[in-house]
């Protein structure tokens, strides 16, 4: 199944020419880099310093900034540019929500402006916001809980499947994420009664990936604090080293990581005899701040 989900829109959504609708953007730049392709391809005269006189800048070069990171949006710019774009009503709120969403500055932040444009999407006919993993990271337990039916025969018990869950969760919140495993295409449901992944791994769309991610992650690493505290070190590996590295250092520790990350996935596929789920989190962050390196001077005869 294609994860990116297609979306469908009534006629009065404003369509520019082959262009997707603004409605299945999550990303307001990527929305303005299209804007600009297709307007460039089909109007002769457009260009962008075309674009900053509708806008009222005396940058020519604005909408190139905005495009590319460089220079973020107002709540007036925005405005503006709404208007330049030709928005209908609808159109207009989304692209003000897809403005904030992009450009908050926590997680929180972006978290609400998600849930506010995954409403107005939800209010369209058929129409299913772009992009799952908000969905499936919603809940820690989610990912938990695909791993683990597809170990054995549950039965439909989900009192039972919910308490092998750690720490347990409710039946209800078993049963509905496993609703929503399959809604999303993520399991099916063999003859025998068994789920089975329809993909072994999950390439998450960096779209929302910092949004749903890191809200997943912050719950992970509350929970390894907690393993850390109640698991026996037979069923528990949590360890660390305070390392000084330079910039090429952590490059090509962060690469190493990687590679391990692989080799593990590796080791998980051949392994054909599961029988627990486990949650593995590899931090390497810094705890100081960068330090100007000189060269030391030895001292003489040395």
């Amino acid at each position: 199944m294609d994860h990116l989900f297609r979306i469908w829109f009534s006629s009065n959504s404003v369509i520019l020419g082959t262009m997707k609708p603004i409605f299945e953007y999550i990303d307001y730049r990527r929305f303005l880099a299209d804007y600009y392709q297709e307007k460039k391809s089909t109007v002769r005269y457009f260009s962008y310093r075309y674009f900053a006189q509708k806008i009222g800048v005396n940058s020519p070069s604005f909408l190139k900034h905005v495009i590319d990171g460089e220079r973020n949006l107002t709540p007036q710019m925005t405005e503006r540019f709404s208007k330049a774009l030709s928005l209908g009503p609808k159109e207009k709120k989304y692209f003000r929500l897809l403005v904030l969403f992009n450009q908050a500055r926590t997680s929180t932040e972006k978290q609400e402006y998600y849930a506010a444009l995954k409403s107005m999407v939800s209010g369209i006919s058929e129409a299913v916001l772009n992009s799952f993993q908000f969905d499936f990271y919603g809940e820690w337990y989610i990912p938990v809980i695909r791993e683990l039916i597809c170990l054995y025969n549950f039965k439909d018990d989900y009192a039972e499947i919910a308490s092998k869950v750690r720490p347990c969760i409710e039946p209800i919140q078993a049963h509905n994420a496993i609703q929503l495993l399959l809604k999303l295409g993520l399991v099916k449901r063999l003859e025998n009664g068994i789920f089975q992944q329809t993909s072994p791994a999950i390439v998450a769309d960096s779209s929302v990936t910092s949004v749903a991610i890191r809200s997943f992650m912050h719950t992970m690493i509350d929970k390894s604090r907690l393993a850390l505290d109640t698991l026996d070190k037979k069923v528990r590996h949590i360890s660390g080293i305070t390392l000084g590295v330079s910039s090429e250092g952590y490059g090509l520790i962060a690469d190493e990581i990687e590679a391990f990350k692989d080799r593990v996935k590796v080791i998980v596929n051949n392994d054909k005899n599961s029988n627990r789920i486990y949650q593995m989190c590899i931090s390497l962050f810094p705890v100081s701040e960068e330090l100007t390196v000189q060269t030391k001077e030895l001292p003489e005869g040395e």
